[in-house]
């Protein structure tokens, strides 16, 4: 994709949203994350709690904080470098809290594989077919992270419906399900990011996640993003799911 190109589709997609021209260089300001909430706000009006995990610097949150400016919204981001970010990034938003842990299923310590670009850092590896597509993620480094259950946290979070749950957390996102069984009845959307093809080792592919989203109450609303290569083959796509009532 040419940089015209791009830079066209930014434009294209801020003043779509309503956000404006000016939003473009503010910090922590996301393409993507305005495309997605843009199609979000769609389907879903209003929203009285977002937890979104995996918030590297902020950008899907401060997108949210335009589209549902009402939302109590819950960052959370490990990476010890990125987290200092995501706080100043955020620091004018009045309804954030953020903290430096991993929502997944288990409390205490996880592996955790820092990458050089960090949007692809992951408790997975990196795949050889995503180095091979993506070679900016090839180097990554392996630490430990403070891991939480979402379960756990329920309590404090104090989730106001209607509730969304944002998972972008590369390939992780059946393990923070599988923390948050007894939180999912507070949760009224899902939206998280599925690959089509293996983009990190052991992860769920779209297949094996939605059966596993249905089996917890959910219904499929729409896709409302994809990632795609400059050939039109489809990677990963950002889904929406509804839980039944």
């Amino acid at each position: 994709m040419s940089m015209i190109y791009k830079l066209t589709d930014a434009v294209k997609v801020y003043l779509s949203s309503g956000r404006g021209l000016k939003s473009m260089v503010e910090k922590g300001a996301s393409v993507a994350s305005t495309r997605i909430l843009h199609n979000c706000r769609h389907y879903i009006p209003t929203l009285g709690t977002i937890i979104d995990a995996g918030a590297n610097q902020g950008q899907f949150a401060i997108a949210a904080s335009h589209f549902y400016p009402d939302a109590h919204i819950h960052s959370f981001e490990p990476l010890p470098e990125v987290y200092p970010i995501l706080q100043r990034n955020t620091s004018q938003l009045s309804r954030i809290n953020t903290y430096n842990i991993a929502l997944g299923n288990s409390t205490g310590t996880l592996d955790f594989y820092s990458n050089a670009y960090s949007h692809a850092s992951s408790a997975l590896q990196v795949s050889a077919l995503q180095k091979d597509m993506l070679p900016k993620t090839v180097s990554s480094n392996r630490i430990e992270i403070p891991v939480e259950r979402l379960d756990d946290l329920q309590e404090q979070l104090h989730l106001l419906s209607p509730a969304l749950l944002k998972m972008d957390v590369q390939g992780f996102e059946k393990e923070v399900l599988k923390g948050a069984i007894h939180s999912l009845p507070h949760i009224d959307y899902l939206l998280f990011e599925t690959s089509f093809v293996q983009m990190y080792e052991g992860e769920p592919l779209f297949d094996e996640m939605h059966a596993f989203v249905k089996e917890l109450g959910f219904e499929f609303i729409a896709p409302v993003g994809f990632f795609q290569t400059e050939n039109l083959q489809i990677l990963q796509m950002d889904l929406l799911y509804k839980r039944k009532k």
